[in-house]
């Protein structure tokens, strides 16, 4: 009988973490995976759509995702967990429930937003955590912030998010384009910084005329975007695309990513661009500098200057196009998607 580990998270729609989900998937088909999913299903498109995972869903109220995933991991309390985010209040509830086979990826920094949350939360997670579990983080910085936040001594092993240079690759051929295409990939949901991303657009395009913005994913934010964006009588050169599965193809014609988030553990689009040889411009955060440590050109200063640095960038695009190529030698190596995958598999094997 194959070995089974259980993917539990937030959600099933395409967001930077849950992409890496089919392909942990299909790299490993001798493990047979089934996914607890905490949230419900909304409408758009589920990352486990072309797998053969088996999917159970929680539920919009916490109180009834306790049961649910109680009465889950107590059914199968002797396999192994692989969970993503999932906070302390879960993981508490999986500790209770009986299971010791768990493995506790952190893709995120964000903790509590308020010090009465501060309180609660702190008090949680020194309830759920155990020696037992194993905990991976995608970057050091989010290592760092765990570490600093919740437990300074917990023993965590960094694992880059694994993208595959060979999917995405540079185009074969030199795209010749009458204007500069510009674009974002990724959910349109808060703390993207999307409403400044259209105001910096709007501020280009009226130094430079050719210059098009195309903004792709899915989000609750897309009516106030398309609103503003019809607001400023832009749309004929700043879109909305929605989603599209080839997102190869997407930075491949695009001559930029400008990926302005307010706050990122990691940041698989950028890496992803890059390695199809597109170059980025993006804001100064910690996750953005331990990406492009050795490549600071492409990384840009304080908010106020935004709208200079990036219109001097676009300026300057053949020599970060230049630069983005000498980059994406870097990252094959140090993100590389096989060394990754063993590392993965490494721990998945250590629960014989």
């Amino acid at each position: 009988m194959s070995k089974r580990v259980h993917f539990v998270h937030s959600s099933a729609g395409p967001g930077g973490m849950e992409i890496l989900l089919p392909e942990i998937v299909n790299r490993f088909p001798e493990i047979n995976f089934k996914a607890f999913v905490i949230r419900p299903n909304l409408k758009g498109r589920n990352v486990y759509e072309n797998t053969n995972v088996e999917i159970t869903y929680g539920h919009k109220r916490n109180l009834i995702v306790v049961f649910k995933l109680f009465i889950y991991v107590l059914k199968n309390r002797n396999e192994v967990f692989h969970v993503f985010n999932i906070g302390p209040l879960f993981l508490l509830i999986m500790k209770m429930s009986g299971a010791k086979k768990i493995i506790y990826s952190i893709h995120g920094t964000v903790y509590w937003k308020s010090p009465f949350k501060k309180k609660v939360l702190y008090f949680l997670w020194q309830l759920a955590l155990s020696d037992r579990y194993k905990f991976t983080a995608n970057s050091e910085f989010s290592k760092t912030v765990f570490l600093n936040k919740i437990n300074p001594a917990q023993d965590i092993q960094v694992i880059y998010n694994s993208i595959d240079g060979q999917r995405f690759s540079p185009a074969a051929e030199t795209k010749i384009n009458d204007h500069i295409l510009v674009v974002y990939t990724g959910r349109l949901n808060e703390g993207k910084n999307l409403s400044r991303w259209i105001d910096i657009a709007f501020d280009i395009h009226s130094k430079i005329p050719r210059s098009r913005f195309e903004i792709y994913g899915q989000g609750p934010l897309e009516p106030v975007l398309r609103k503003k964006i019809s607001g400023m009588n832009a749309e004929n050169y700043i879109s909305l695309m929605g989603f599209h599965k080839d997102i190869v193809s997407i930075y491949r014609k695009a001559d930029l990513l400008l990926f302005l988030s307010e706050y990122e553990s990691f940041g698989n689009v950028v890496v992803e661009s890059i390695l199809c040889g597109t170059p980025v411009l993006v804001s100064p955060l910690p996750a953005m500098k331990e990406i492009f440590s050795e490549f600071p050109q492409f990384v840009i200063g304080e908010e106020k200057e935004w709208n200079n640095q990036v219109y001097n960038g676009v300026l300057g695009l053949p020599e970060l196009k230049k630069l983005s190529l000498k980059a994406r030698a870097n990252f094959l190596e140090r993100f590389d998607y096989e060394n990754s995958m063993k590392l993965l598999a490494k721990i998945y094997n250590e629960f014989e």
